[in-house]
């Protein structure tokens, strides 16, 4: 068996035992496997490092991705938190901008609903104020019409007499009629009024105060509408109220009354001239009216006295006194000359004693 050996530094053979070569080996064998152990682990330690840092480097990788899916999933929360909040305020805001628009829609429509409001109230006045109109317009062409026929039937029966009629917005009725005897004298004036319409007292005040004004002898009211107690014709207030249907007999009854007056204060005629002048304008309508006008004046003051007397006793008994004197003399003086002219003097019922015929 050869146990040769070559030296590694000289390159020479030496020739061992089997034990030293046993030795040999083994001590080779161990130190290859040392060095072999040695270099498996300085590879496993470095493998070992190797691993670590991988580990690491993968820890790290692990964490980053953690991190990174962590801000990944903030975001996409923060994102849909931010489109919910977004979507949230759009909607306000839609629903504000609706409300907005339906707040404007709603001013436009009653806006507008109350411009159609104010038109309709608007015709509505209009057409009550042209239905107005038209009906003054009807009652006024109504009331010329009767006027006109009024006046054209006194002059057809009464072709003597002088018939006027009185212009629009002329104070004095609407006919004046001066009656002329068979001598073409004046023997008075009657005043014709005619009324379409419901009847009304406040149209004789009017009247009377029209009749004075004109020095006419006699007023007389010819009514569409007569008042209760009045069925042809009749006096209220001094003033003779009668329908169309009865204007033409009541004409013919008062002017036959009138030219008979007249005829009446012509017998006076030889009296003496003064005393006829006296006379005659004590028994002119002038003079009835003077009086009675007089008369009314002093007692519309006495009725107003009374209103008065609770908070003017001491004034009203003083103008009381005044008053009566006032009535007393113009009684007494009415009566001195009725006394001295007997039935001649005209009739004025104002002073005129109650014939006890009158209803209580």
């Amino acid at each position: 068996m050869n146990n040769l050996i070559k030296c590694i530094h000289c390159g020479r053979e030496f020739e061992i035992s089997e034990a030293l070569k046993h030795d040999l080996e083994e001590k080779i064998k161990k130190d290859v496997v040392r060095e072999v152990s040695e270099k498996q682990n300085i590879e496993l330690v470095d493998l070992k490092k190797q691993l670590d840092e991988e580990k690491k480097k993968n820890d790290e990788f692990i964490e980053k991705e953690l991190d990174l899916r962590k801000k990944t999933r903030e975001l996409e929360d923060k994102e849909k938190n931010l489109e919910l909040e977004t979507a949230r305020k759009i909607d306000a805001e839609r629903k504000k901008i609706e409300e907005k628009v339906l707040t404007e829609e709603a001013e436009k429509t009653r806006l507008k609903n109350k411009e159609k409001d104010e038109q309709i109230d608007n015709l509505k006045r209009m057409l009550e104020e042209a239905n107005r109109k038209a009906s003054q317009t009807s009652q006024q062409i109504q009331g010329e019409v009767l006027e006109v026929d009024l006046e054209e039937k006194l002059r057809s029966s009464f072709p003597t007499d002088i018939i006027e009629g009185v212009g629009k917005g002329v104070r004095g009725g609407d006919i004046m009629h001066t009656v002329k005897n068979t001598y073409g004298k004046t023997s008075g004036i009657i005043l014709w009024e005619t009324k379409r319409a419901s009847w009304s007292p406040s149209w004789l005040p009017k009247l009377r105060d029209d009749s004075r004004k004109a020095g006419a002898s006699l007023s007389v009211l010819v009514s569409e509408e007569l008042p209760k107690d009045i069925k042809t014709f009749g006096v209220i207030d001094g003033v003779l109220v009668t329908g169309f249907q009865y204007c033409l007999p009541l004409a013919f009854i008062l002017r036959r009354q009138l030219n008979a007056i007249f005829q009446a204060k012509q017998t006076t005629a030889n009296k003496d001239e003064k005393l006829e002048k006296i006379y005659q304008y004590l028994q002119s309508d002038m003079f009835r009216n003077h009086i009675e006008a007089f008369a009314e004046s002093a007692i519309a003051d006495q009725q107003d006295l009374e209103t008065e007397k609770r908070s003017m006793q001491r004034v009203w008994k003083k103008r009381e006194m005044q008053i009566q004197r006032t009535i007393e003399n113009i009684t007494n003086m009415y009566g001195e000359l009725q006394g001295m002219m007997g039935n001649s003097l005209p009739d004025i019922k104002t002073l005129s004693l109650p014939s006890g015929d009158e209803e209580i």
